[in-house]
């Protein structure tokens, strides 16, 4: 009969058999199991398909299944909240986006805080939107737009997605800096506002350059302005906001990757080095490119200094234009 301590024994053994070299080599370390990254979205969207496309490329370099789960609502924060309730073992993450994971939250009174509920990952890319006009404006450059609007104050419409949506935000942001006077028509989707743009219902939209593309290329929306740091690949002959003269206005949006709070150091660390070495990848920046992004990238201090910023402006920027909770 054996004895409990050998019976132990044996036991420890057998497991360690079990267990994959590499598991073995870092002392049963993460990852063990299937990483979950929740997406506070609906499937098909911009950020949706790039959580997909890196989430696949992080299953090969962890070589652990990674799945994608879709929490939409409440304007991403349903999805939000479940990733900060979720345990901190690595094994959740988040994807969150400036608009869903820093703005929206201030405009209403979230069960979570944006910053103290998570610690940063990875940033993996810059969204980049652009300023269009239909093709009855008489404007062909962002200055000349400025001052006709200016002439009409009142006047000149502007589609969003809603109040608090991104392209919303971007133009009561650009109306607060310019001095414009626009009035806001919400619509369901960026696909109804294009439909407007181009039915002349309204005159002025900001979105997505990838949503924009079709409108664009169909010659029912001019390009004015896109709003990054750098021209995008894929309009390259549009202007910067800077070089368009507004040098000192920042409406960079960003994609990353965020755990809950408490998530043990060397889990983020493992996670940022995976997804930095993904993104370094020549294919894959030139597929994110092709989506009308801008890769980020950087070590996981760098991006929690940077959503720590990001909360201080937006906060300022939301308070300002009227919109936090009273």
């Amino acid at each position: 009969m054996l004895s409990l301590s050998r019976l132990l024994l044996l036991i420890q053994i057998a497991l360690a058999c079990a267990l994959p070299p590499r598991a073995l080599a870092a002392g049963a370390a993460y990852p063990l199991r299937t990483v979950k990254i929740i997406v506070p979205t609906a499937v098909g969207g911009a950020g949706d398909t790039l959580a997909r496309y890196l989430g696949d490329r992080l299953a090969a370099s962890l070589r652990v299944p990674v799945v994608i789960e879709n929490r939409p609502g409440a304007g991403g924060l349903i999805g939000t909240e479940a990733a900060a309730r979720a345990p901190a073992d690595g094994y959740t993450i988040l994807f969150g986006a400036t608009a869903a994971h820093v703005i929206a939250p201030l405009m209403v009174r979230a069960p979570f805080d944006s910053v103290r509920d998570f610690t940063a990952v990875f940033k993996a890319a810059y969204t980049t939107s652009v300023i269009v006009v239909n093709e009855r404006v008489p404007v062909q450059t962002l200055a000349e737009f400025i001052a006709y609007a200016k002439a009409r104050p009142g006047i000149l419409n502007y589609a969003s997605s809603g109040v608090g949506s991104a392209n919303y935000i971007d133009t009561e942001v650009f109306n607060d800096v310019t001095g414009l006077r626009m009035v806001h028509v919400p619509y369901r989707g960026t696909a109804d506002g294009y439909r407007a743009l181009a039915a002349d219902e309204v005159q002025v939209m900001f979105g997505a350059v990838t949503s924009a593309l079709p409108a664009i290329m169909a010659g029912k929306a001019r390009p004015l302005a896109v709003l990054t740091n750098v021209r995008s690949p894929m309009l390259p002959k549009v202007p910067t906001l800077a070089e368009a003269g507004l040098r000192d206005v920042d409406m960079r949006k960003w994609f990353g990757f965020l755990v809950p709070a408490g998530t043990p150091q060397e889990t983020v660390v493992l996670l940022n080095a995976s997804f930095d070495k993904i993104v370094r990848e020549p294919e894959v920046r030139d597929w994110i490119e092709r989506q009308g992004l801008e890769v980020a990238g950087g070590s996981a201090e760098s991006f929690a200094s940077d959503l720590r910023q990001a909360e201080h402006k937006w906060r300022a920027i939301v308070e300002r234009l009227g919109l936090a909770p009273r």
